[in-house]
């Protein structure tokens, strides 16, 4: 009787040990891409409002975001692929439309000579260096160092997605690509995109001096923009802290000025009050309406409070060219925007 015990678990042992080896071959081929639309369970996906996930935030691109179609099923246009990269990462963001919902994303990126596919020239998925599950989400990003990547590279992104009718309930499941170059002439219709790095534009900043009561330094004033925006920046230095300031960004004779064409800084554009302590302050001012070059005349306020508890208060101007036409002193500065076009 032992033996007969011994040798029936002994059988199924053998029998479940052959059956994990089944499963385990056909996991490992789900992962080499067949072109049949992929098999989801549903509760994975039954999401009536699908959430938004990242795996990283993005920051400010360098050049034009590259953008292509996500499609479903090879023919079904569902969403965006966007590339694009800073001074350090290569950033790519998933978004679907509609409502399509993303389940599993697997990503490549690098040398396309080194990108797992079989001896068909098939990418093989399974083996990508990015991949993770999603639960009906509609948009998830990547960030990738550019240390790791070359000049140009080849970027290949698969998705597993379903659509969701107006109750939440999966309608439809596909594999999707990034629109790009086939893998192969025939067969899978798998695609990737080649990305080439963008070079950066950053511009530079311009400092002025800031002058209380004329003669004395109190800070600097620091000018810079982007393609949309310039940034003008009031800091103090030493004892010196902001009470009020007053900015005038435009047209040099456009600067509100008296009878005796005195600027009078109460008229500025752009004008705020400070707390005690406040040692910088950034005034942010649209490009659309500017010119190429421009005034910036900035004025403020500024108090100096000394170890035993006296104070002294000063008006203050960033350093430039005098105002015309007017005794009293003060100056703007001048600025061109910086473009890398």
């Amino acid at each position: 009787m032992k033996n007969v015990i011994h040798t029936t678990k002994i059988l199924a042992l053998a029998i479940a040990a052959i059956g994990f080896l089944t499963i385990s071959c056909h996991k490992d081929e789900l992962s080499t891409l067949t072109g049949a639309n992929t098999v989801m369970q549903q509760d994975q996906v039954q999401n009536p409002n699908p959430t938004v996930q990242s795996s990283s935030a993005n920051s400010t691109s360098c050049g034009d975001p590259i953008v292509t179609d996500l499609y479903a099923g090879q023919n079904i246009p569902m969403g965006t692929v966007t590339m694009s990269n800073t001074g350090t990462d290569f950033v790519v963001t998933i978004a679907t439309t509609g409502n399509w919902v993303i389940n599993q994303t697997q990503l490549y990126a690098g040398d396309a000579a080194a990108m797992p596919t079989n001896n068909a020239g098939n990418p093989m998925i399974g083996q990508f260096p990015y991949n993770d599950p999603h639960s009906g989400i509609t948009t998830y990003t990547y960030t990738i160092p550019l240390a790791n990547l070359g000049a140009c590279f080849a970027v290949a992104f698969h998705a597993d997605v379903a659509l969701l009718d107006a109750n939440g309930n999966v309608v439809q499941t596909e594999t999707a690509w990034g629109d790009g170059e086939r893998f192969v002439n025939a067969g899978s219709w798998a695609t990737y995109y080649n990305y080439c790095v963008q070079d950066c534009c950053e511009a530079q900043d311009s400092v002025y001096q800031i002058y209380g009561g004329q003669t004395i330094p109190v800070g600097d004033l620091i000018v810079n923009n982007d393609d949309d925006n310039v940034y003008v920046t009031y800091t103090t230095s030493g004892c010196w802290e902001l009470s009020e300031t007053h900015l005038y960004v435009g047209d040099p004779a456009n600067i509100p000025t008296n009878n005796a064409n005195t600027p009078i800084p109460g008229q500025f554009t752009y004008q705020a009050s400070h707390s005690g302590g406040t040692t910088t302050y950034t005034y942010t001012v649209p490009l659309a309406n500017l010119p190429a070059c421009y005034a910036v005349a900035a004025h403020s306020s500024v108090v100096c409070t000394s170890a035993s508890g006296g104070t002294q208060q000063e008006t203050a101007w960033s350093d430039g060219t005098d105002f015309p036409g007017t005794n009293r002193w003060g100056w703007y500065s001048e600025y061109c925007t910086q473009s890398c076009n």
